[in-house]
């Protein structure tokens, strides 16, 4: 195959999307603006599940030792949080990996996402004329080589036979590489263009609007599923820190709220805690100290 041939080879139109960025976008919006009323209906049923229809028990607020670790006796709700965290961690990755059309709906919009798949698409196809021909160019130098050895075979009778056959293989061979390394060098091409445009596909997660609005899906999704675990698990912080004035429905949605703000909240809000005990501590030490009537001294 010649260079102007492979100058040629382009890619059919096959490989541009063909769906509207119109219809889509406005298909995005509608399935958004459903999902966003799924979850406020969700919000409703849990507050009222949880205020109202839940079986919650109340849990007995034991006081706590001096020496206590918050980090140990708020165990389950940390545990939590870092779980409530890894599932969105999950369904975010699922979500971007598989629902591109909400990600640019979010992010860089539809223009820019049709515009990505077609560079990813066509650099596809690239690499694939490119790779035929770069197989093609040594399939065809191996049979020329074929049939060159077997037409010097069968003029044996030449005296000068294996000068022939070197020069012939030589400039054979030297052709061939020739041609290979253009293809091969096309081909590297192509690969590049396809890591180029996949790398581009894969930047829609960057962008800032959608990282907000992921952000702000991470809050609400996190809280709801926080408020779930924590009435499901009967989870009631108040309690474990032995404080027996809040009620227990009302202790357990806090607590739920506090779970679904996440793992690193939770451990700061834990560190103030045990510093605030600590301090607290420390003060009814000194207290008590001072109160104690001092000792008669022996004659």
């Amino acid at each position: 195959m010649s260079s102007q041939d492979v100058t040629k080879t382009r890619v059919s139109k096959g490989a541009v999307p063909q769906w509207d960025e119109k219809w889509m976008r406005t298909r995005t919006r509608r399935l958004w603006f459903a999902g966003v009323g799924v979850i406020v209906g969700i919000w409703v049923f849990l507050l009222a599940w949880i205020l109202f229809l839940a079986q919650i028990s109340e849990a007995a607020a034991l006081p706590l030792a001096v020496d206590a670790d918050l980090a140990v006796v708020l165990a389950p709700v940390i545990a939590s949080a870092l779980g409530v965290e890894r599932v969105l961690e999950t369904i975010f990755n699922m979500i971007e990996g598989a629902w591109r059309t909400l990600v640019a709906y979010l992010g860089y919009g539809m223009r820019w996402l049709k515009s990505a798949q077609t560079e990813v698409a066509e650099a596809r196809q690239w690499v694939q004329s490119m790779g035929a021909v770069y197989n093609g160019t040594v399939a065809v130098y191996n049979e020329k080589m074929r049939a060159m050895l077997a037409e010097i075979n069968a003029s044996s009778g030449i005296a000068s036979l294996p000068d022939q056959l070197d020069a012939a293989v030589k400039t054979l061979r030297e052709e061939g590489e020739v041609k290979a390394e253009a293809a091969q060098a096309l081909l590297e091409d192509a690969q590049r263009r396809l890591q180029e445009a996949e790398i581009k596909m894969a930047s829609i997660t960057e962008s800032p609007d959608y990282r907000s609005a992921k952000g702000a899906a991470t809050i609400v999704l996190g809280l709801m599923m926080g408020v779930i675990v924590a009435t499901v698990g009967q989870i009631q912080a108040f309690a474990l820190l032995g404080i027996d004035a809040v009620p227990a429905r009302f202790d357990v949605l806090i607590t739920g709220l506090v779970i679904g703000s996440g793992a690193y909240p939770v451990h700061s809000l834990v560190g103030i805690l045990q510093q605030g005990k600590d301090a607290l501590d420390g003060l009814g030490n000194f207290l008590n100290g001072r109160s104690k009537p001092a000792e008669p001294s022996n004659p």
